[in-house]
């Protein structure tokens, strides 16, 4: 019995492209289950420019985003930058948050709060969840009675 490898080379070809394929499906998909997926998109606000909504619905508590932060003083921010950041470690330092975190705008009855996180890497500003939220709602915190104060 002769051997024909017209036909024995595409099998094995055949074969190590299928294998090919499920490998990268079944590493794409182990690399992305421990990713937490997006709950925010950027879109015309219904009070003002742009705001954040949610994506899905967020549960009283959840964590909404983890934004990283670059501390720099008071003299190095300037203009419109004033109103997008928020205040540091001491009194003359500020946040410029990176990701969503500066597109949401003020309610005195917000549905988010944050707070400051140091981590090996830097601050982060920690967006949560104050109650449920529903899909489609506009997210807002407060921006605090001293950030008005300094715009009157």
């Amino acid at each position: 019995m002769e051997v024909n490898l017209f036909i024995i080379i595409p099998i094995v070809f055949a074969g190590g492209i299928g294998a090919g394929i499920a490998t990268g499906i079944f590493l794409a998909n182990k690399a992305s289950a421990g990713k937490k997926k997006a709950c925010v998109s950027i879109g015309a606000s219904t009070v003002s420019g742009r705001g954040a909504f949610a994506l899905k619905k967020i549960r009283d508590g959840d964590i909404i985003e983890r934004c990283p932060a670059l501390e720099v003083t008071d003299k190095d921010i300037g203009g419109e930058l004033l109103n997008y950041v928020f205040y540091g470690s001491n009194e003359a330092a500020r946040l410029v948050v990176m990701g969503n975190g500066m597109l949401f705008n003020h309610s005195s009855t917000p549905n988010v709060a944050y707070y400051r996180e140091e981590t090996g890497l830097g601050p982060e500003l920690v967006l949560y969840a104050l109650r449920n939220i529903s899909k489609g709602e506009e997210l807002f915190y407060s921006y605090g009675d001293e950030w008005w104060s300094t715009r009157q």
